[in-house]
């Protein structure tokens, strides 16, 4: 069990970062919304983008998950600019969240929209434009990122106009398998409940930079690219942000895909029972030494403390930490 809160770009501190830590929070949901300082002025966000990529920044060198809140049909915005306003987000090394959630604008009766809807300067997108725009974003999301929600749980009676439909994913992955395609996604690959064997696996690793950091994304998957398990090892090009985390590369996230089973029992074919954990746990151990990392810390929900100790990390103040 992981503790989760949602906050806002300029919220975001050193010190901020750190209390939730002591808290217990290891992801942090976070309105991007736009990455266009225009359509946020427009919008009357209350911040720029240098906003975003800072708190992006502080996060990262702090070893939290960063999911973030995207969303098209803002006022001032375009099927076109959105599109682009997507690839930017992972384009560009100051963002690219490690999971997101797509949110379209929705028009409520209560919002100051409704006042560039009534006077022309507003419109939702038609079911093409938004088809059109979610298509496209699908295909641009890279393997290591999870679409772990798209379109509001907004009651339709509340909706004045635009989309109405909840399922709007569903959608777009039929759209998608028209032409042969799928979402590169993590959710869009997970093995869920197949049966899968060992044998079936290999690690992949995929690295990238993240800014303040360089990211490796390590992965076992099938030959067609189903993911059984995942690691997130972030390694600091920049000072520490706390002398806890001095000297440390940091591992973020890791996890298996399969059933839970009761304790102590066991099932062939689920990739929970398969070790993997322990594996891409070395495996990143390898990697964090191979740098020139003295240290290798993770940050941990109290319940995965007992998990990592048998790992051999030991607990400090905000992180575990195990000598390599």
């Amino acid at each position: 069990v992981g503790l989760v809160i949602e906050t806002r770009p300029d919220h975001i501190s050193v010190e901020e970062v750190l209390r939730v830590r002591r808290l217990g929070c290891t992801k942090v949901q976070i309105g991007f919304q736009s990455l266009n300082d225009d359509v946020l002025k427009m919008n009357k966000r209350g911040h720029k983008v240098a906003a975003t990529r800072r708190a992006v920044k502080l996060l990262r060198q702090a070893g939290f998950k960063i999911h973030a809140h995207w969303m098209p049909n803002l006022y001032g915005s375009s099927p076109d600019a959105d599109i682009a306003d997507y690839k930017l987000m992972f384009d560009d090394p100051d963002f690219r969240p490690d999971e997101l959630k797509v949110y379209p604008c929705s028009l409520i009766d209560s919002a100051e929209l409704m006042l560039r809807y009534q006077d022309g300067t507003w419109k939702p997108y038609t079911h093409a434009e938004l088809l059109h725009v979610l298509t496209a974003s699908f295909m641009l999301t890279p393997e290591y990122c999870r679409l772990t929600r798209v379109i509001r749980d907004i009651p339709s009676t509340d909706i004045v106009d635009g989309n109405l439909m909840t399922n709007f994913r569903q959608v777009v992955e039929l759209e998608l398998a028209k032409v042969g395609e799928r979402s590169n996604d993590i959710r869009a690959r997970e093995v869920r409940f197949q049966a899968i064997e060992a044998v079936d696996l290999h690690l992949d690793e995929t690295w990238y930079d993240g800014g303040s950091t360089n990211e490796v994304f390590l992965q076992y998957i099938t030959e067609n690219r189903d993911i059984a398990g995942f690691l997130r090892l972030s390694l600091p090009k920049e000072p520490a942000i706390t002398d806890e985390l001095a000297g440390a590369a940091m591992i973020r996230e890791i996890h298996v895909y399969g059933q839970s089973l009761e304790l102590g029992a066991s099932e062939v074919g689920r990739a929970q029972h398969l070790g993997l954990g322990k594996q891409l746990i070395e495996r990143a151990v390898e990697l964090a030494r191979e740098h020139g990392y003295s240290r290798l810390a993770v940050i941990s929900a109290i319940g995965t403390r007992e998990y990592y100790r048998k790992r051999g990390f030991v607990d400090g103040q905000l992180y575990q930490v195990r000598s390599i």
